[in-house]
Order: structure tokens, then sequence, then C-alpha cells
């Protein structure tokens, strides 16, 4: 038999490409993450394929029935930097059911309780205030917008990618303390870097952690290192999973903080940069102070595979898990509970005064030490 020719060689090279990125299979591992960009305000985003329209053949489906009673994304709750604004993103399901003609995410003031813009757009993901206030990141399923805090549209960010095994969602946002560059994880495992300063922004270094794909980010010694870690639990047989110290000037990852063999569910930092960690399989609450001293919180809630812990700027930790809300001040040791509390989401005012809760039903709360406060709904 002859050789192929050239021409035919050539053919079956773009055709194997091509069915490396055939819809709905996702791209495979050794081809790498795609590229980043920044599409300008008037650049249209390319069309996404619905990841939940990718069923095999001859699986059963159960139809998704949008509820009236479901207000609030439960991705996306963040106070802005001067405590005067609360930002949630709407759900879908009551735009889908002609409820209302407009979706977006909603400003409330936090003194008053009450909505004072609407910032239109899709958002299903998480949330992120610039360090000077004047902008947010909003995260999505697969992009993220940039906007000002009038809801002025300033860039979309796409690259990451629709992951082979669920849906897509922007999971962890956070801007460096000079507010300079952006850090974004979502559901396919990478970690992007974006440089947004003043008007410009660019494409970064893309980070590809370890497995699981991470869930929280945070930045820390004056923003020179990048904290990766935080997983959505399946199981108690999921894998165990670690912090990772990164260097966001080079994209590469210095050390692995966390080595012991548990699943480390999320993590958050005080001003004084105390490390907290909430752990599954054990249930723990673990703080490690600046100088490496470890201790033990109080006993949690055994149900922490979806827990959410919020840290305050001094030494107020509130931990959330599913229908229990733990409030406890690591310096005093004083600790509140409240039980039966459907929460998606919790953070603290940036003085840690107020905690702010997120129900997708009942939407913003505000808790003062005494009294419970509930936002209006718009």
């Amino acid at each position: 038999m002859a050789p192929p020719t050239r021409r035919h060689a050539l053919l079956g090279a773009s055709a194997l490409s091509a069915a490396l990125l055939l819809p709905g299979c996702g791209r495979l591992p050794f081809l790498g993450p795609a590229p980043s960009s920044c599409l300008g305000p008037e650049e249209e985003l390319p069309e996404f394929e619905d990841s939940g329209s990718r069923v095999p053949p001859g699986a059963r489906v159960t139809p998704y029935e949008p509820s009236p009673s479901r207000w609030f994304n439960d991705a996306g709750l963040a106070v802005s930097p001067d405590g005067a604004l609360i930002a949630a993103a709407e759900h879908p399901d009551r735009s889908m059911l002609g409820l209302t003609d407009v979706q977006g995410v909603l400003l409330w003031d936090t003194a008053e309780g009450s909505v004072v813009r609407r910032i239109a757009g899709a958002a299903e993901g998480a949330i992120a205030w610039h360090p000077d206030g004047t902008r947010l990141a909003i995260g999505d399923r697969r992009h993220i917008a940039i906007v000002s805090v009038d809801g002025e549209l300033l860039w979309n960010l796409i690259g990451h990618e629709d992951p082979r095994d669920t849906s897509a969602r922007i999971t962890a946002l956070a801007f460096s303390p000079d507010g300079t560059q952006l850090a974004s994880t979502s559901k396919d495992g990478t970690v992007r870097l974006w440089d947004v300063s003043g008007d410009q922004c660019g494409a970064g270094h893309t980070l590809q952690p370890d497995a699981p794909a991470p869930t929280a980010l945070s930045y820390i010694a004056e923003g020179t290192t990048l904290v990766v870690g935080g997983t959505d639990v399946h199981g108690r047989s999921d894998p165990p999973n670690h912090l990772s110290h990164w260097d966001p000037a080079t994209g590469e990852r210095r050390e692995v903080l966390d080595a012991q063999e548990r699943i480390l569910v999320d993590f958050g930092y005080s001003a004084d940069e105390t490390l907290v960690l909430v752990t599954y399989a054990p249930a723990t609450l673990e703080v490690r102070a600046p100088d490496g001293t470890t201790s033990t919180g109080p006993e949690v809630s055994p149900y922490t595979h979806s827990a959410r812990l919020a840290v305050g700027a001094r030494s107020r930790i509130a931990l959330q898990s599913p229908g229990d809300l733990l409030i406890w001040d690591s310096a005093t040791g004083e600790e509140t509970r409240f039980e039966d509390l459907l929460l998606q989401r919790i953070c603290w005012s940036p003085d840690e005064s107020v905690l702010y809760t997120l129900d997708e039903a009942t939407g913003v709360s505000a808790w003062d030490g005494k009294d419970w406060r509930q936002f209006d709904l718009p």
C-alpha cells in the first residue's frame, strides 16, 4: 500500500483536531486550557453551547421546572469596601416564568435595606468588588463582566470552559489589594489571572491546580501571593485536596500549604492574615495564626460538605452549614448558633459588626449581633 500523500496527511490532522473539539466533548487535557481574552463593551460574546443540553443517548432527563419563589442565585454575595452597598444576583427562574422583564445584579443600601440599582445581565457565578469600590467583577457561567458601580459594562473576560462532567459556573473571584489584577476560577478547574489596571484589560497567566476544581481564592502578603483551595464536595469518597500558594506575577506554584489527607471545603483570611479552614471528613474548624500556631474552633455541624465560611477583619468567624449557622469570636470564645436557617451565602461588613446572609427565596438579611433585619425584595 502506498504511503499517504502530504495532502492526505494534513487532512487527517485537521480531522483529528476538529474531532477533539466536537460539541459536547469538551477540550481534552493534553490540548491545554483555552486562551483567555478581554472583550470590549461593543464586542459580542461568543455563543456557548448549553451544558445542560449535552445528554448521552438513551439517558433519562427530568425537565427543569423554574420556581416563582427562587429569587436569587446561590453563588454571589459581596459587600462594598466601604460597607455602604451589598450585591447579589437575581435567579433566572422568575424571568423564565414571565414574572419580571429584567434580570441582573441588585445593589442594596446596607443602612436602609433598600434596592438602589439593578445592573442588567445574567450572573450565575461569583461577585467581587474592586478595592476602590467603583467597579465589580460579576461571574456568569463561562465569562466575567467588569462593570462600573453605575452599571456601565467595561469588559467581558472569556476563557473559562465548559467542564466535561458538570454545568459551567464561575465559582470564585478576587481582586488583588491594589486592584490591578483579578483572579477567577470556575468548574473547569483552572485559575485565570487578568490584568485590569486602570482602563486597560489583558489576559494573564492560567494556573492549573491539582484536581478537584478549587472554589475559593485569596490574595495575601500585600498581593504577592495567591492562595487557591476549597472544593464542592460530593461525598466522603472524594479525594483529599489542599491549599496551594502561587506567585501571581509568574503564575508558578510556590508550595502546598495543607498536606493533610482530608477534604478542605473552604478557607478565608482575617486582616492580619490569620487563616481559617473548614474541612469535611473529619468536620472541623481550624485557625492558624500568622506565626504558625494552630488551634481548633468549636464543634461544628457534621454536614460541612456544603459549608461556606465568612472570616471577619479581626476575630469574628461565621460558618454556614445546611440548616445551621455558627458565629464565633475567636478572640473571646463567644458563640452564637442559629438553627433551621437555609442560607446560601454569608459575608461580613468591613468592620465585622454586621453579618449579611443570602437565602434564594427570602433574599438578603443582616444580623447586627442582636437583631435580624430583612432587606427589600426587588
